[in-house]
């Protein structure tokens, strides 16, 4: 047993005596259960946002099918024409115009 001991250091290079540094040992573990703590109590609020998410979802999903799928909406088809029209006029002036420069 003629290891050496050595005293832990503090962060300004002072050797701690045996007393502080227990001390500081126990406030380091009380800080870590605190943090377990507030970390569980997260953890649980956070499990009962997603059970209640999931159940809006699930409530959701049972609307939609009570409503059904609707049929998307038909475009009308005269609208539809003007719009290729207007589309291929448009076309054909702006050809004309490269065209006559």
């Amino acid at each position: 047993m003629s290891e050496l001991w050595e005293e832990p250091k503090e962060e300004d290079g002072l050797t701690l005596g045996p007393e502080e540094a227990l001390q500081r040992e126990i406030e380091k573990s009380k800080t870590l259960k605190v943090d377990r703590l507030r970390l569980r109590d997260e953890i649980e609020t956070l499990k009962t946002e997603k059970a209640n998410l999931a159940q809006k979802n699930q409530q959701l999903r049972q609307r939609l099918t009570k409503l059904g799928n609707p049929a998307p909406e038909k475009t009308d088809s005269s609208s539809t024409n003007s719009l290729i029209f207007a589309l291929v006029f448009g076309f054909l002036a702006l050809l004309w115009f490269i065209t006559r420069n």
